[in-house]
């Protein structure tokens, strides 16, 4: 029994592995959005329509959006400007807190229902005329002083959808209001169940198990009575939500009535609308019968959960939850307004969510997946540095979930201060067959391999390497890199030298000139290796800040690659360049094919490669000696760091091109 125990917890982890391993990608694609203008008070904050809803307008097949007063034709969403009335812009605001989609006249068209808080005062729907260019008739279905929107679903069974509205807070003459939708003009009849619970949020769901569709506020439950129509609607408080940290209030809107749990028994999900949480209400009803409900937090670190929406977005056949922060809500006076933006969806676990040893995973039921996270309400605190962001996503106060280009999947649309998004989901990245086919390491012109090298220079002391006799500490190691003043007192040469020599190598060792010592005629090399001129013929020059130094490649008559502030660039093999008995292929070899200089007091990364008599040279990551030929190139020989200037006897002071150099991280690797 045991083993089979163990055996059952193994598959359900790793199924639960298994599930929680893919990712559908959801892309984001901005339609419109807030023109920042200040001088016309329309900034990237608003304002902009907080709503939207998703349905064929035309009737080709496609599926748009309108939000507010325009709508956008799909697929390349061509904006119809005030195709209705309300939805005004009243200061930072716009009047349209909640719209949706339904056939309110039964013609085959979508029709828009719509509400607002201000001066519309209550909801109207707006009759689609079936043809372009033509503004859409509107007709007041539902008039509140404190009007908080409007959800749809078929309250009376009869196979259409029906209105319920919702209010802020209670006002003497109004209560929880539905529309019974009928076949005939004026299309609605309004029915009032209750003054109890008309406040923030509300929802529609069986929450007692009849089969009736029932009514959900933040403070409790409207049961439907044997007829929707009937009255009264009995109130039964088994819960009150309060926000999360104890601060504010307000429900979201809608609340959603779903067995999260999967026990059967319907739970609710609510959020805060206007302060912090997010919760679902465990029901529980105990052998007597008696109802209560638990609150157990998905979130209570985040606020503004105003509105929320199901749908399966991870294709598993269970709904997923999806909902957001609204940006600056009541003009950024909100519990957390300025606090980060969000936009989540949840996988809802159900009956995963614990496993057969009673272990919780730390998620809980809620697993929390990212649309959109920023931190752009801080924006007008920067300084204003940057230029104002025009991709801000902000869920405002109605969500929509829908196959938008008919792929199978569901995408989400968001309408927010930020603008009109959708989110393309384009399901979970595909797994290849093979392995992706890398381009080789050889093809990258930076690559070496770094395993195979050598160290050269240890860090700590001279090592391996030759002091000039009688340099008296002017090549010195301070701070593990080799330091020199170009000040030897050497007699004779003054470079430093490897102790081995080397034939075919790749090397690689990094410089810097610590500072330039004095001006220097420079004059402009050209590709070919000839000097630039003047009209007359001269050679131009041009008093330049110089140090000088080089890499010996092998030993004394063996080249080097030049380190210096020349215009040509450092790599040049001035023994070649200047030798004018050389073929002008030769030459110009010689000359680097691009100046890839660090400014004087940065390190410079240096690459050689010696094959027999021809070199290869990148400097900071660009080849500029490639290939290039040293006629009677000794076979092997030690490499140098050369000594260069010194002090000039006539003013005391280091004369032009001195070596003013540091060297480090020098690795060869024999080839």
């Amino acid at each position: 029994m045991k083993t089979w125990r163990n055996f059952l917890l193994g598959l359900l982890v790793v199924v639960s592995v298994a599930s929680y391993a893919g990712e559908p990608i959801l892309i984001p694609v901005k339609i419109d959005g807030p023109v920042h203008d200040p001088a016309n008070h329309s900034y990237w904050f608003g304002p902009f329509s907080e709503c939207c809803s998703v349905l064929d307008v035309d009737g080709d097949g496609d599926l748009d959006i309108a939000a507010g007063r325009n709508w956008y034709e799909a697929p390349n969403w061509i904006k119809h400007a005030d195709f209705r009335d309300g939805a005004e812009t009243n200061g930072p605001e716009t009047d349209d807190n909640s719209e949706f989609a339904m056939d309110v006249n039964f013609d085959g068209k979508m029709d828009i229902v719509s509400s607002g808080w201000m001066f519309m005062k209550g909801a109207f729907w707006y009759e689609n005329p079936g043809k372009k260019g033509v503004v859409w008739k509107s007709t007041r279905i539902h008039m509140a002083l404190n009007m908080e929107g409007v959800i749809h679903g078929d309250i009376d069974g009869d196979g259409d959808e029906d209105i319920l509205c919702n209010h802020w807070a209670p006002v003497k003459g109004q209560g929880m209001t539905w529309l019974e939708h009928i076949d005939k003009e004026p299309w609605f009849v309004e029915h009032v169940v209750g003054t109890e619970g008309d406040v923030h949020g509300n929802g529609l769901g069986d929450i007692n198990g009849d089969g009736k569709i029932d009514i959900v506020t933040p403070n409790g439950w409207y049961e439907q009575p044997e007829r929707a129509t009937d009255k009264p609607w009995k109130f039964h408080a088994d819960y009150r939500f309060e926000p999360a940290k104890s601060k504010g209030g307000g429900a979201s809107h809608p609340i959603f009535v779903y067995d999260v749990d999967e026990d059967g028994l319907n739970d609710i999900i609510i959020g805060s609308s206007h302060a912090y949480g997010l919760a679902w209400l465990e029901q529980k009803v105990d052998a007597d019968g008696k109802r209560s409900f638990e609150t157990h937090w998905a979130e209570t670190e985040f606020s503004q959960f105003h509105t929320l929406a199901m749908g399966d977005l991870n294709g598993d056949g269970k709904d997923d939850l999806v909902t957001g922060k609204r940006l600056f809500a009541h003009h950024g006076s909100d519990i957390g307004a300025f606090e980060p933006l969000y936009a989540f969806w949840y996988d809802i676990k159900g009956g995963q969510a614990e496993r057969l040893d009673g272990i919780k995973p730390p998620f809980g039921r809620f697993k929390r997946h990212v649309l959109s996270f920023n931190h752009l309400p801080y924006y007008p605190d920067e300084g204003g540095i940057n230029p104002p962001p025009n991709y801000v996503v902000s869920v405002g106060m109605k969500l929509n979930i829908a196959d938008m280009d008919k792929d199978g999947r569901n995408d989400v649309i968001i309408a927010g201060k930020g603008g009109l998004y959708v989110f393309y989901n384009h399901g979970f990245p595909p797994t290849p067959r093979r392995a992706h086919k890398l381009p080789p390491h050889e093809t990258y012109p930076t690559w070496r391999q770094w395993p195979q090298y050598d160290v050269l220079f240890n860090t700590r002391d001279f090592t391996g390497w030759k002091v000039p006799e009688g340099d008296n500490g002017h090549w010195k190691v301070v701070d593990g890199v080799i330091d020199y003043d170009a000040m030897s007192e050497a007699k004779g040469n003054k470079s430093l030298w490897t102790q081995e020599s080397f034939g075919d190598y790749a090397l690689h060792v990094e410089w810097r000139f610590k500072r330039t010592s004095g001006l220097y005629p420079m004059p402009t090399i050209l590709p070919d290796g000839s000097y630039k001129t003047n009209a007359d013929g001269k050679v131009i020059k041009t008093l330049t800040p110089n140090a000088d130094s080089g890499i010996l490649l092998r030993g004394t008559g063996g080249g080097q690659a030049n380190l210096w502030c020349w215009p040509v660039g450092s790599g040049e093999l001035w023994s070649v360049r200047n030798n004018k008995k050389l073929a002008p292929e030769l030459r110009a070899a010689a000359v680097p094919k691009v100046r890839a200089d660090k400014p004087v007091g940065q390190w410079n990364s240096m690459d050689i490669t010696m094959t027999g008599d021809r070199v290869t040279m990148m400097l900071n990551g660009k080849i500029v000696i490639e290939d290039a030929q040293i006629p009677d190139m000794p076979e092997e020989g030690p490499i140098g760091l050369q000594h260069h200037g010194g002090i000039d006897k006539r003013t005391g002071k280091h004369g032009p091109a001195s070596s003013l150099i540091q060297f480090r991280n020098i690795w060869i690797k024999r080839l």
